[in-house]
């Protein structure tokens, strides 16, 4: 067998030594490049909705929040949260002013803009009356002759539209919550008036604002609050690096310590 002869360069003292060399330098350079990078700035807007959402000394603060912090942080995105009226939050996310919104329900209405991410938080909607109230809610016929009242739009204005397709329920649609629990003790939605809302929503705001007592008439639905991460700014790459970031959070437990404080029921792991 013809062995060819290597080349004269291969031959040289120390030349393995300086291709080392060059390789481990490249490396050190790329590392160097990768740290030297800006972080990416991400821009989050939510809604002052306690106990979720809300501001604390001036700053975004709740269970939502700490939990988005801590997954930027393992990211590496260098995240701003920014609490606004709920209706401009939505319509900025929308148009792609920012690179996610919160607290988001799963519905065709979001997932348009959205990519939703694994549920945080488990909720449900329920539907109070005043003290004394003798309504059981056993389905949306139960509410068939009544008055309903909703803050939207919102996850809940969407769910009392689907309660009331094709029934005779008359709907109103207020601009927040407490608005919305002001204008039931006041009477204003008729003497069996009622209203839907998210329950821990609902109990925060009667005890912050020393009001009487709400009879829960029933629950609507159980459900998942999730981040919606704009398809317009954000590439699937990221949306998915966000998504498995969450997922990572959930399944080593780090989440349940972040949302234990607040005495607010986690969603299951994915």
């Amino acid at each position: 067998m013809l062995l060819m002869p290597r080349p004269a360069s291969a031959r040289l003292p120390g030349f393995r030594a300086l291709v080392r060399l060059l390789g481990t330098a490249v490396a050190g350079l790329a590392v160097l490049a990768a740290q030297a990078a800006p972080a990416p700035r991400r821009l989050f807007l939510t809604e002052p909705f306690p106990p979720y959402t809300y501001e604390r000394a001036g700053k975004p603060a709740g269970p939502m929040v700490d939990v988005l912090d801590k997954a930027c942080e393992q990211l590496g995105w260098r995240c701003e949260v920014r609490v606004m009226p709920w209706r401009r939050a939505l319509a900025l996310a929308e148009q792609g002013a920012a690179d996610g919104l919160f607290t988001v329900v799963d519905a065709p209405e979001r997932r348009k803009y959205f990519a939703l991410s694994p549920a945080v938080l488990q909720a449900r909607y329920t539907v109070f009356g005043r003290q004394g109230e003798s309504l059981q809610y056993k389905g949306p016929a139960s509410l068939e002759g009544r008055t309903v009242a909703a803050y939207g739009p919102s996850g809940t204005s969407m769910m009392l539209e689907e309660l009331a397709q094709g029934l005779q329920i008359q709907t109103l649609i207020e601009r927040d919550n407490l608005t919305v629990l002001r204008m039931l003790h006041a009477g204003r939605y008729g003497p069996q008036g009622l209203v839907l809302m998210n329950e821990a929503v609902a109990l925060w705001l009667t005890a912050q604002n020393d009001m009487p007592p709400l009879q829960a008439v029933g629950t609507v639905k159980q459900f998942g609050y999730h981040f919606g991460l704009s398809r317009q700014r954000l590439s699937v790459a990221d949306q998915q690096r966000f998504q498995r970031g969450l997922q990572q959070l959930c399944r080593s437990g780090r989440m349940a310590e972040l949302l234990q404080p607040y005495a607010l029921p986690a969603a299951p792991c994915n």
